[in-house]
């Protein structure tokens, strides 16, 4: 079977959804991670796929930011180098937790750790965490004004903040493949794209980064953590009674699992109203669905930007954000429309319970006959709603337990790195 998303995929979703979150936030993820890449090839150890996991990990090492908030008055260099915990606390549970590299997790959560509080912990990956923690301070020491950091700050933090070593590593690797010259031409850009290129991580690494990703977005706030693996689980499992191919059971996976991704750009406020949004909310919440769209095409398959960036549209053209009508509107397409209906009325909402069965049966069945959602999807989602709801509560019971054991830890390993200050 033809691949579907492949490991550049992968990258370039991440990337660019870190980009919605802030440019910045972008750019000192990307250079950090490339400096970090430069180092672990020159220790010659890693095998093409770890140095693609950890150059993804690099990526992703300020991924706390989305639960911690990043719009702060100094920008990344204020939160890389004042409260440092918040975001490296929550990135290590949403790796630990939520990602197909949850045994590496501790490299996130000690890149902020001093050098010489390292007797104090254990950690197998305490060396690559070093090599982290040296890239991160390059960047923030290279590009970031308002820093505070002195001119020879790593000739005087040598194994205070920092291990020697790993600098010594960092100036072996710049001499052999001249790294920082390429992050002044940008060609730097090339060669990580180069890497994901050369590189197959598995399906459930693959699948794993991206849950990782979109859970994360959502884990902002806790009336929408449930939303988008309830809607995942309804649009595949209608998918799966509807007998669509493998295939295209594989996009509508994928599509389900993207569909909310453009979130990320729209403030917790108003995903968090405790009521029904306002005329100008709902504006800039409706905007998801273009952002989503801008994320995803491109990169992804175009069988699954649509799946993703349609699921509000209507087979009556009341739908948004294009106004598409009946045919438009692939069979694939028609199964998301009615699986998020689906998980906004049987979910929680800040403003409203879960509604029970015979009024969303009722709902799904008026909205058929009206003409706006796929009568053929209705009935089978109908006739078959006790299945697919035990099969959804599964999967909730998984995710919420998850969320539970990320919230209470968060608190715990909180104190404990702030009790490193004194």
């Amino acid at each position: 079977m033809a691949e579907l998303v492949r490991t550049l995929d992968i990258y370039n979703i991440i990337r660019r959804t870190m980009g919605c979150m802030d440019n910045e936030v972008l750019r000192h993820g990307e250079i950090t991670a490339y400096i970090f890449y430069n180092m672990l090839l020159e220790e010659g150890i890693y095998t093409e796929n770890e140095l693609a996991e950890y150059t993804l990990i690099g990526m992703l090492h300020d991924i706390g930011l989305i639960k911690t908030g990043f719009k702060k008055k100094g920008g990344v260099a204020d939160y890389e180098t004042n409260n440092v915990w918040a975001h490296s606390v929550y990135g290590y549970l949403f790796l630990k937790y939520l990602s197909p590299v949850g045994d590496k997790a501790d490299i996130v959560l000690y890149h902020h750790l001093p050098y010489y509080l390292h007797p104090r912990i254990k950690s197998k990956y305490l060396k690559v965490t070093e090599y982290l923690t040296l890239a991160d301070k390059m960047d923030v020491f290279m590009r970031m004004s308002g820093h505070g950091m002195e001119k020879d700050y790593f000739t005087k933090q040598a194994d205070i903040k920092f291990s020697a070593k790993a600098l010594e590593l960092f100036q072996k690797a710049q001499a052999k493949f001249h790294f920082l010259e390429k992050l002044k031409s940008n060609q730097y850009m090339e060669e990580l794209q180069e890497l994901f290129e050369n590189t197959s991580l598995n399906e459930k690494a693959k699948k794993g980064f991206l849950e990782m990703l979109v859970y994360a977005i959502d884990f902002r706030s806790q009336q929408t953590v449930m939303h988008t693996m309830s809607t995942r689980t309804f649009a595949v499992e209608l998918g799966r009674l509807l007998r669509v191919p493998t295939m295209d059971l594989q996009a509508l996976y994928y599509g389900a699992l993207l569909h909310d991704i453009g979130k990320v750009a729209i403030p917790t406020a108003i995903l968090e109203a405790p009521r029904r949004l306002t005329d100008d909310e709902m504006r800039i919440m409706k905007a998801h669905v273009v952002i989503t769209d801008k994320i995803l095409r491109g990169v992804m398959d175009p069988k699954i930007v649509e799946i993703a960036a349609r699921h509000h549209e209507k087979l009556d053209g009341t739908g948004y954000p294009r106004g598409l009508k009946g045919e438009e509107l692939s069979q694939l397409e028609r199964i998301i429309a009615v699986a998020d209906i689906l998980s906004a009325l049987y979910g929680k909402r800040s403003y409203k319970d879960s509604f029970p069965p015979e009024k969303i049966k009722g709902i799904l069945q008026g909205d058929a006959e009206e003409g706006k959602i796929c009568p053929k999807v209705v009935q089978v989602a109908v006739s078959n709603f006790d299945q697919i709801i035990q099969h959804y509560e599964k999967e909730r019971d998984v995710t919420m337990e998850r969320y539970i054991e990320i919230s209470n830890q968060y608190e715990s390993i909180y104190a404990k790195f702030k009790s490193f200050e004194t």
